[in-house]
């Protein structure tokens, strides 16, 4: 009977012992591929936004075709923003996110010659847009668990103030 009682500890424990590690290394798979799916989403909406950018920088005259094309960039980036926000677990990745999707409009308001929102005024949109930017690598960056996320490289204003042409 002790005997019996034994082998049924002994394979109760293995079984819990078992089900704990394969508990584990699912969560760790998930973990993982979360974290690969915030990635994607990342990089897909700041590829939309770079390619905004890129059109307002190369903007000249105002031009309906290039308008048209901005408005579908645009649309872009907010479907990718709209992803983001499924997968993103922290708040702050979710805010940066919304902030530079807000600035890359206000680079389309700029080329449509709309006057500039009030948060605008002072830098700009393109100069928001780059604030935001970086924030919104460095919150990725932290939440995707890479080392030293606050390490990113950033343009200096000078660069970027090819927008900043206009005023008002």
């Amino acid at each position: 009977m002790t005997a019996a009682v034994f082998a049924l500890v002994g394979t109760l424990v293995g079984v819990l012992g078992t089900l704990v590690v394969d508990l584990a290394r699912n969560r760790a798979q998930d973990m993982r591929s979360r974290r690969e799916a915030l990635r994607l989403a990342s990089a897909d909406f700041t590829a939309a936004v770079t390619r905004m950018i890129n059109l307002a920088l190369e903007f000249r005259e105002p031009d309906t075709s290039r308008i048209d094309l901005m408005y579908e960039t645009h649309r872009e980036a907010r479907v990718c923003y709209e992803r983001l926000r499924l997968i993103a677990i922290s708040r702050d990745v979710q805010e940066a996110g919304r902030y530079v999707l807000r600035y890359t409009f206000g680079l389309l308001r700029e080329a449509e010659n709309l006057p500039r929102r009030d948060d605008e005024l002072e830098r700009g949109p393109r100069l928001l847009l780059n604030d935001w930017l970086m924030t919104f690598y460095v919150e990725v960056r932290r939440e995707i668990g890479i080392p030293q996320p606050e390490n990113i490289y950033r343009e200096p204003d000078t660069w970027l103030r090819r927008s900043d042409r206009r005023s008002s």
